[in-house]
């Protein structure tokens, strides 16, 4: 039997169809890293196998190899539209479904459908009563399509359905960076649907010819334009998913989310106005064509210079972002502006030097006096009120002093280092000594090893401002204070250190600051001991804890090495 025009035509279009998608297949093995490109091309895959199947077939006229030949053909449909939804779910960031043991459901229709098929002569659950009936000179097939093959291939129509939709999505959340891909794709699975429906339910002047091989053309020249002709796999719609999930909108500062190819995917309002090229931008912006730096400059130095009416120095930050999964997607950048700031650290500087320098000098001038007074004055009155004077201004020189040690710890470059804490609780007792003679110090070690990985001058810092401070306030009588290092059943900070004293309560006032950090117009300390001593305890990463208990105790927590 001759082959006819239109004959010619199908199986042309067909086998051209399923070269187009080979092709389509070699071109996405060099992309399978990125998300979604794996399971297109099963999807790709399904299709080359259909295509050239069908076509090569209607050649075919031997009954045995033509029933073969079409339950490779009808198998191939019944993978197309999960590989589809599968490909949806990845290339949108929801790997986690695909994950699920809900698509392993998915996954089974058409797994079950090859067993199935190559059984079918056995139950004929797939077809029956399959049969040659040859138009336009084609070996074109008949038979009926039993309850599984119905809903195998209506399934198949189905789940690509779905992953049509959750294209649609992106196309309408995510604007106009993916919208010609996410497009074309998503037209591409109409003339294969229309062509299983038809063939499925006997529609059509020619029902015994499956439209679908034909209709595969469009099918491929479609995905050819998403995948060849744009960025597809350049970047996916996941990034500004995950990045809108971590609350992006309700950031004030500029942000800008970053595909895995450093490429600006997304722009908040602050970030459009700084960045004003970025208003007008529908493709990929790369990052280092707006700050003129890559992510891992931008990530090691911490800060950028970004030029315009907006512009100014601005302190970066960057968040990882992954999928449900924990798939790398992207990234998102914060710019924190820093000018205020530096300007505010200047001038407290400034402030700080001057007032601490004047109250040293006018401090020391107010002593002399006082101490000239006292030592001339024979009213023992007057003798006393110069006295006070002189201690009130002993009491501001140790603020002084104090402050002058907070600009040395912020000043300071500390590396941790391993120290012996029995060597520097014999030092911190030997000042304390110096200052209080009559004081009685005791020390205890009950740990096997004393060594410890800290920042020794800020630890020593903190632990001689709560020493101190215990001293002042003693009974003359009696000025006592323990140092004791010890563990504690804490996992994230197993090292104790614990300065008592033998005092009466401190007020709550004082010791809020090491619970809160904060004071109140209304409520405040009358020192900044404590306040030397949380800063401390901060930047060692620890933590400090009071307690009364016949006598104040303060515990610092540190963590391991």
């Amino acid at each position: 039997m001759s082959v006819g025009p239109i004959g010619v035509g199908v199986i042309t279009a067909s086998i051209t169809a399923g070269f187009g998608a080979a092709y389509l297949l070699q071109y996405l093995y060099h992309k399978r890293g990125s998300p979604g490109a794996s399971w297109f091309m099963g999807n790709i895959a399904a299709v080359t196998v259909f295509c050239i199947t069908y076509g090569v077939s209607l050649l075919v006229f031997d009954p045995q190899l033509r029933g073969a030949a079409e339950a490779v053909s009808f198998v191939s449909v019944c993978f197309m539209g999960p590989f589809f939804l599968a490909f949806g779910l990845d290339y949108t960031g929801r790997t986690d479904l695909i994950r699920s043991p809900l698509f392993g459901v998915v996954a089974a229709v058409p797994i079950s459908t090859i067993l199935l098929a190559a059984t079918n002569s056995a139950h004929g659950l797939v077809w029956t009563d399959f049969r040659l009936t040859p138009v336009f000179g084609l070996a074109t097939a008949q038979y009926t399509i039993e309850t599984w093959g119905v809903f195998a291939l209506l399934f198949s129509v189905g789940t690509a359905a779905v992953g049509s939709l959750l294209l649609i999505g992106a196309i309408l959340s995510y604007g106009p960076l993916y919208r010609r891909e996410a497009t074309a794709v998503t037209l591409s699975t109409l003339p294969p649907s229309v062509g299983v429906l038809l063939w499925l339910f006997d529609l059509g002047p020619v029902p015994e010819l499956h439209l679908t091989g034909p209709l595969m053309l469009i099918h491929v020249a479609l995905d050819g334009y998403a995948f060849v002709g744009t960025h597809m796999f350049e970047t996916n719609p996941a990034t500004q998913r995950v990045a809108e999930q971590t609350g992006l909108d309700k950031l004030t500062e500029p942000v800008m989310v970053l595909d895995t190819g450093e490429n600006v995917v997304k722009f908040n309002e602050r970030a459009q106005k700084l960045f004003e090229r970025a208003q007008t931008a529908d493709g990929l912006v790369p990052l280092s064509s707006l700050v003129g730096d890559g992510l891992s400059t931008l990530r090691e130095t911490g800060e950028v210079e970004i030029g315009g009416p907006d512009g100014g120095i601005f302190a970066v930050s960057y968040t990882p972002l992954t999928d449900p999964s924990g798939d790398p997607v992207g990234g998102m950048i914060v710019l924190y502006d820093v000018r205020e700031e530096r300007q505010r650290k200047q001038q407290l500087s400034v402030l700080n030097r001057v007032l601490r320098h004047n109250l040293r000098n006018e401090m020391t001038v107010i002593q002399g006096f006082a101490e000239s007074l006292e030592r001339s004055l024979t009213d023992s009155e007057l003798q006393e009120q110069a006295a006070t004077i002189s201690r009130a201004g002993d009491r501001l020189l140790a603020i002084g002093e104090k402050v002058r040690e907070i600009d040395r710890m912020q000043d300071e470059v500390v590396h941790v280092e391993q120290i012996d804490v029995e060597s520097m609780f014999a030092r911190l007792r030997q000042d304390l000594l110096e200052q209080f003679p009559d004081a009685t110090i005791e020390t205890d070690i009950s740990v096997s090893d004393p060594t410890l990985c800290t920042r020794p001058s800020i630890l020593e810092l903190a632990l001689a401002n709560l020493a101190e401070n215990a001293l002042k306030h003693a009974s003359p009588a009696d000025p006592t204070v323990q140092l004791r290092m010890k563990t504690v059943d804490r996992a994230d900070r197993p090292i104790a250190i614990e300065v008592r004293d033998t005092n009466t309560r401190i007020s709550e006032s004082e010791t809020a600051v090491l619970r809160t950090g904060t004071e109140s117009p209304l409520q405040h300390g009358q020192g900044i001991g404590l306040w030397i001593v949380n800063w401390c305890v901060t930047t060692l990463n620890g933590g400090i804890e009071y307690r009364y208990d016949e006598g104040n105790t303060f515990i610092i927590t540190l963590p391991p090495e």
